[in-house]
């Protein structure tokens, strides 16, 4: 219960402060508007850091995820001068494995290699067949892998 409330509370000071910051940014209205334009995740960073420590002090297990994701930053090539920040990507190859495919095959063959295996390990497929939690919970990690490999190859391919 005492996590509830720190967690509520932090996520009322990141409101309070956001509404703040939004009232010093835009009392210069060019500011303000220039942020908006090109930097908008600076105008809302005071709310989504307070939010994101609050909801992890209430439910750690449930943003635990969150904390392990690592940002890589890239320079972006083609003449911007600026970089960007990235997920870590898992090599193509292991994309294709996970998909149970070669990278020779055809989108249509990776289609339906695709199809069967999200078929297979669907986590609705595991619920309706009465299997324990942790068949649940694998399946949905399974299914999440399938949706990444699958995105991945299609944007390679295209």
């Amino acid at each position: 219960m005492l996590k509830k409330i720190i967690g509520l509370a932090l996520i009322g000071v990141g409101i309070f402060l956001e509404v703040m910051w939004l009232g010093f940014c835009f009392g210069s209205i060019i500011i303000g508007i220039l942020l908006l334009i090109f930097a908008p995740r600076i105008l809302f960073f005071p709310f989504t850091f307070f939010l994101v420590l609050g909801l992890s002090i209430m439910d750690p297990e449930k943003y635990r995820k969150a904390r392990e994701f690592k940002y890589q930053y890239r320079a972006n090539s083609g003449g911007h001068s600026h970089g960007s920040y990235a997920q870590p990507q898992t090599s193509i190859n292991e994309h294709y494995k996970t998909l149970e495919s070669n990278p020779t095959d055809d989108i249509s063959i990776i289609k339906k290699n695709y199809r069967r295996l999200i078929k297979e390990y669907h986590y609705d497929s595991i619920i309706s067949k009465g299997l324990p939690e942790e068949m649940v919970k694998f399946a949905e990690q399974k299914t999440q892998e399938l949706n990444e490999a699958y995105a991945a190859i299609k944007k390679v391919k295209a």
